[in-house]
């Protein structure tokens, strides 16, 4: 009985295991219900999200974001302070950073001094212009790298230009020292007005409530605004919103936790005394990037969530089956054209005839290369769709596969001594016998 309980047991692993990697992928939307639906896609944007971690390298990532952190450290503080003692906020966001650092109250005075110093001397005389400069650079430059490790996750390979980096980055170092004063400041707000109106302690639980919720919510408000402006390409708001409340409340518990952690860690603070705040600091760091980072592969993941159905199948198509789709997307695309229709876009290419997105994509560029199809930007449209680039009327089976089988390059240098040249030969009577029987066969009338 137990031998059997053990086969069970192993077999009802295997098929998770299966489920997970294979059978999951292969499921569409149109087979399951609403409730089912969300289920399968919160599963597999775990799945995903996980699987990117390893794969995006997410923990280098973050602790190379961690080390610009620590260079930038001193400029990031000047400037947000800066920025608050312009607003009238300057002592909630030195609050914040006592908060941050509790255990090693002795610390905040000599961060803040150095802060000080680096604003004054960027503020007086000929070192005004220069040091100021130098103050943006050592700011743009830590942005910079949290732009291109996100487009890195997003498969983006082009950075934006100088100024939109100048203006994107300008206006998040605005925001930021705002959203810290409101997290900081919130409370203080709260309990101050309920006591001038007299209600402090009839709205008291209300206000306990107010209090405890406020950071999450201007946090996950924060995340959600980067993952949506960061990366250099369009990012949905659904997508940028579910990932930003996940890091918003993932990044508020960690900060908590690390707070306690502090105050919990005597031993540690007896060997390294003052010093001590320096490996917290980069664990703080560390962790808090690894957060940040996986919002920003959940959000990747949740927006290209349908470039992952049917992954396996793609990469290993069958010849005929892969030639079947190809001539099958140049019949959809012929014939709305012959109708008169509006061009077809890859994602109705998926959705309309249950097509992977991948191999869409896949055979598309292919298409393109080839100069059988022309994409184009139809109005009020800002994506891509796809009209035949040529007369319809010559398109035939031949011309597809003719130069579908010659696009790309031919030039290696395999048989330097022509000893295989007869197969060449024979290899190409062969494709010309099969494609010579479809020559008149235009792909409008399959």
């Amino acid at each position: 009985m137990t031998t059997n309980k053990k086969l069970s047991l192993t077999e009802q692993f295997k098929r998770l295991y299966r489920f997970i990697t294979s059978d999951i992928w292969v499921i569409t939307e149109k087979e399951l219900n609403k409730s089912s639906r969300f289920t399968v896609r919160l599963l597999k944007k775990i799945i995903l999200s996980a699987r990117g971690v390893t794969k995006d390298n997410l923990f280098i990532k973050a602790a190379a974001l961690s080390f610009y952190t620590i260079l930038a450290l001193v400029p990031i503080l000047a400037l947000v302070i800066a920025i608050g003692r312009g607003f009238g906020f300057q002592q909630a966001i030195i609050d914040w950073l006592s908060t941050a650092l509790s255990a090693q109250a002795e610390m905040i005075p000599y961060i803040i001094q150095f802060v000080e110093r680096y604003l004054e001397r960027a503020q007086g005389g000929l070192f005004l212009g220069v040091g100021f400069a130098v103050l943006l650079w050592s700011v743009l430059s830590a942005f910079r790298q949290i732009e291109n490790n996100f487009n890195d996750i997003w498969n983006v390979k082009k950075s934006r230009s100088i100024v939109r980096q100048f203006t994107m980055y300008i206006s998040l170092m605005l925001l930021v020292p705002i959203l810290i004063a409101l997290s900081s400041g919130f409370s203080i707000f709260i309990n101050t007005q309920l006591e001038n109106a007299g209600l402090s302690q009839l709205f008291s639980p209300l206000t306990r409530f107010l209090l405890q919720v406020a950071p999450y919510f201007i946090y996950s408000t924060l995340f959600v605004i980067l993952f949506m402006i960061i990366p250099n390409t369009k990012v949905r708001f659904k997508h940028a919103l579910l990932s930003g409340i996940i890091t918003g409340i993932a990044f508020q518990i960690f900060q908590e936790l690390y707070v306690s952690g502090q105050i919990n860690l005597s031993k540690y603070n007896a060997v390294y005394g003052s010093f001590a705040a320096i490996p917290l600091l980069l664990m703080f760091l560390q962790i808090s990037w690894l957060i940040v980072l996986f919002g920003a592969e959940l959000t990747f993941v949740s927006q290209n969530l349908q470039n992952y159905n049917f992954e396996h199948e793609t990469k290993t198509i069958s010849r005929r089956y892969k030639d079947y789709i190809t001539l099958l997307i140049m019949k959809i695309i012929i014939t709305r054209f012959e109708r008169g229709e509006k061009p077809i876009t890859k994602q109705q290419l998926a959705d309309n005839y249950n097509i992977p997105i991948r191999l869409v994509n896949q055979l598309l560029k292919l298409l393109v290369d080839a100069n059988l199809l022309s994409e184009i930007y139809t109005d009020g449209n800002q994506e891509k769709s796809y009209q035949p680039a040529m007369d319809i009327h010559q398109i035939t089976m031949q011309l597809v596969f003719e130069k579908i089988s010659t696009s790309g390059s031919e030039n290696f240098k395999v048989d330097p001594k022509q000893e295989f040249e007869g197969m060449w030969n024979q290899l190409e009577e062969f494709r010309l016998k099969t494609v010579n029987q479809s020559s008149d066969l235009l792909v409008k009338d399959l």
